[in-house]
């Protein structure tokens, strides 16, 4: 019998996730579906609908995702606290606007400056390298050299160019203030958003590499803040100067071009993409970097672009592979017809040579980049878009296992020889930029009914996913990274999810939602969202925790009327040998979700042992609305950037 054909959108495989749109007083917000809004929203539907479910109001899935620009945005708008001066010419009519001035806060002292310049360099260079290292000292002893800046109190005019470098300068020194283990010895302030638009607008004018620069610092400072929508709205500005600097065309095909300026616009123009593409998961918006419009070698592969065989006016000669994308990489559209990589020449294959080991996990976030950028385009894209071819699907999966197989091998010791620290300092990222690969591909499954087998498989590869990530995540020292926050609710979120429906072990998910509390508990101290999410998620755990209580509950109940001694009876219904609760490196003693150190979240009491803890206990005094309700964030008060 002939099996019929089926549409896309009749298959049981297709996805329907769907983003949010919140319509505000003569606004709207909208976040995507690759956000994970509308799997959050599957999760908060499948505790409402359970029996067991007591009626704790769990805060809306926006509220979880997509950066700290939406928390109470009409106080924390760019506008908010701005007052502009309208003067109209008596004769002639003439409008002027005038603004208060825009502040970069306070310079730090010279050697603070310095720590915060290796703190920078240490922990944000290695993935995102866009700038020149040697430069910016050179730059940096410059400006402290300079007797007119240091002197202070009076006013120095100065050109576009130092402007520029100052907005790189303060950018810097505030990441390194947010990333240092020991941020009592930097205290900052926040810088303002809204300054930060207004200055890196006026200095775009122009399309050279330095304005290029000076918007990818002021974008990345947002992104390490959580500021995701202010960071897009500055990706829009970097997009076309990027368009406009030519530095989506390889700088090898210009032979007028040093190699030192080749290597730097390469740099530049790969961590640009990689940001947009992870903005674009964030929010769930379109990516601003197609790659069938990119022809960029990546920095730290092989150089396919070869100089000696342009023409003079830059042509090639003859060029391998005509119908290759970004880097050598068959596009989507094109490669062997159904958007495989498969065909991917050697021009990918890492380069040896000395200093190519610098740049090996910026290749490696690239990568990351385009196969999140192919995932978004199946799974993500307007719905009368979406077509599940099962070939593209497969080609998919199998180009990010081949990308995970690649992954540097991690050392057997210290004293291995030709081990790289630097990239084995981040190992742990890139798994977690593959496990979330993992789920961004299988959670659209999670969405179709219960009863379909592609339902099931998705949940217990994404479960996996899940707990590799987590352990992951514990392995990092310092959680800089602001993909690392929605990797730990959304992998809390799947455990939760799975527990909830009985098909994964309450006990063992208990535990790991345990652990994910204590990693939001750790980001907490750099982002307030992860207060919200560490809340949520103790609200899910004590629904899951309910029935075993109750449980319990009566059976101590029946003991006592027959006069038996409860406390042996609880005490055998902890199985602690089961082989599904060992974590190799983690302790598996439950125990109490950490306490938050910040204010408004008490410790929990330690005498309190993991069978009786209930979070509702814990939040019976504050409601949800006073709890997310974090009051003002002063964005625009208090500029001055270090304190005293």
């Amino acid at each position: 019998m002939e099996i019929p054909k089926t549409e896309a959108e009749d298959s049981p495989t297709s996805n329907h996730e769907t983003g949010s749109l919140i319509p505000e007083a003569g606004s709207s917000r909208f976040i995507g579906s690759s956000s994970g809004v509308y799997f959050i929203n599957t999760v908060k539907q499948a505790f409402a609908s359970s029996r067991q479910y007591e009626g704790s109001v769990l805060p809306a899935a926006e509220e979880t995702v997509g950066g700290e620009d939406d928390i109470a945005s009409a106080r924390n708008s760019p506008e908010r606290g701005t007052h502009y001066e309208v003067i109209i010419g008596a004769h002639n009519n003439t409008v002027e606007i005038i603004n208060r001035s825009t502040q970069l806060g306070s310079l730090p002292t010279y050697d603070t400056a310095q720590l915060l310049a290796v703190e920078y360099f240490q922990t944000w260079h290695p993935i995102l390298p866009f700038l020149s290292g040697q430069e910016f000292l050179q730059d940096l002893d410059a400006l402290y050299s300079d007797s007119k800046v240091m002197k202070g109190g009076n006013r120095i005019a100065v050109d576009r160019t130092r402007t520029c470098y100052l907005v790189i300068l303060q950018c810097v020194f505030s990441m390194g203030a947010f990333t240092t283990s020991n941020p009592s010895s930097t205290q900052t302030s926040v810088l303002s958003k809204s300054d930060l638009l207004s200055l890196v607008g006026s200095l775009a004018s122009r399309h050279d590499l330095l304005s290029v620069q000076t918007v990818l610092a002021a974008q990345l400072y947002c992104i390490s803040t959580m500021n995701l929508r202010t960071a897009s709205s500055l990706g829009g500005l970097l997009s076309k100067l990027v368009y406009h600097a030519g530095l989506h065309r390889c700088p090898y095909r210009y032979p007028q071009l040093s190699n030192e300026d080749r290597d730097l616009r390469k740099r530049i123009f790969w961590s640009a993409y990689a940001l947009d593409r992870y903005l674009a998961q964030s929010l769930g918006i379109p990516v601003s970097f197609l790659d069938s419009e990119i022809d960029v070698c990546v920095s730290g592969r092989s150089e396919k672009h070869d100089t000696e065989a342009l023409n003079t006016n830059g042509v090639p000669a003859r060029t391998t592979g005509a119908n290759s994308g970004a880097s050598g990489q068959s596009s989507p559209s094109t490669a062997n017809a159904h958007g495989s990589d498969a065909t991917r020449s050697h021009a990918d294959e890492p380069r040896d040579g000395p200093g190519n080991n610098r740049e090996v996990i910026l290749a490696n976030f690239v990568e990351y980049g385009r196969l999140l950028g192919r995932a978004l385009e199946i799974y993500h894209a307007s719905l009368h878009s979406r077509n599940h071819d099962s070939r593209k699907i497969l080609f998919l999966r199998s180009d990010i296992d081949k990308w995970f197989n690649s992954f540097p091998e991690e050392p057997t010791g210290r004293g291995d020889p030709g081990v790289d620290m630097q990239v084995t300092r981040f190992l742990p990222f890139l798994h977690v930029l593959y496990e979330q690969l993992i789920i961004s591909i299988n959670r659209p499954s999670l969405s179709l009914p219960r009863s379909a087998p592609e339902f099931h498989h998705g949940l217990q590869v994404t479960i996996r996913a899940a707990k590799r990530t987590i352990l992951a995540l514990e392995k990092q020292p310092n959680l800089f990274w602001p993909g690392y926050l929605s990797a730990c609710w959304m992998s809390g979120l799947i455990v939760s999810f799975a527990c909830q429906i009985g098909l994964y072990n309450t006990r063992q998910g208990s535990q790991e939602i345990l652990r994910c509390l204590d990693l939001l508990r750790r980001m907490s101290e750099r982002w307030k969202s992860a207060k919200r999410c560490y809340a949520a998620l103790s609200t899910l755990l004590s629904d899951l925790q309910r029935p075993k209580r109750r449980a319990e509950s009566e059976a101590m109940t029946e003991d006592e009327l027959n006069g038996q001694n409860p406390k042996r009876r609880r005490q055998d219904s902890i199985d602690l040998d089961s082989p599904n609760t060992v974590q190799v490196g983690v302790s598996t003693t439950p125990r109490a979700p950490p306490a938050m150190q910040n204010p408004g979240f008490a410790p929990f009491p330690p005498s309190i042992n993991y069978g009786d803890w209930d979070v509702n206990d814990f939040f019976q005094d504050i409601s949800w609305e006073n709890l997310f309700d974090i009051g003002d964030m002063p964005q625009d008060a208090g500029l001055q950037f270090f304190a005293g």
